[in-house]
């Protein structure tokens, strides 16, 4: 959603029903993505973006809300309320479990080379610490822009490219040594 677009609807949203709809509508299976990657469970998954966006609404009403970028922020409550049932369940939910979008091939052997490669990045995206594992699922599977991730790992653009570095560096070196392992 374009950025002048999404402010417009947040502003408007504060008393107007359809404009919380319509970013309700654009976020939803978006942020229930997010959750459920996390959760692994559907039942939970649409409860906590039940959450997520109850607790929007709130905020969004609120006057002192700042209206800088409401998809960031949305993950943001989205990874709270993960921490917050975690809390609650007292169960551990990381980011191991971790499972890459499997597209069926044209060919059988495009296929299995395909899903041979998917088990040797999801093996080596395993093996990383919990971090780097995290800014690659936002920057690649969640698909979040720059602001995006910034708001959701509280952390400045210069700072998140640090990052997207360090992980990926850490990722080929992963990588590397599965195709070794395999072979």
């Amino acid at each position: 959603m374009a950025a002048d677009r999404e402010r417009s609807l947040v502003a408007r949203a504060r008393e107007d029903c359809a404009a919380f709809a319509e970013l309700y509508d654009f976020y939803m299976p978006r942020i229930y993505g997010f959750i459920y990657r996390r959760v692994q469970d559907r039942c939970v998954a649409e409860d906590l973006t039940s959450m997520t966006f109850q607790r929007a609404l709130e905020n969004v009403r609120r006057s002192d809300f700042r209206n800088d970028s409401f998809g960031g922020w949305l993950y943001r409550v989205g990874s709270n309320v993960v921490i917050d049932h975690v809390r609650r369940d007292r169960r551990y939910i990381s980011l191991s479990e971790f499972d890459g979008r499997e597209e069926p091939g044209d060919l059988a052997l495009d296929t299995l080379a395909a899903a041979l490669d998917r088990e040797q990045l999801r093996t080596a995206i395993r093996q990383l610490p919990a971090n780097h594992r995290e800014v690659l699922v936002l920057r690649f599977y969640d698909d979040l822009d720059v602001p995006e991730i910034c708001t959701v790992l509280g952390c400045s653009r210069e700072a998140l490219a640090v990052r997207v570095h360090r992980a990926l560096r850490a990722l080929r070196t992963a990588v590397a040594k599965e195709s070794c392992d395999v072979a």
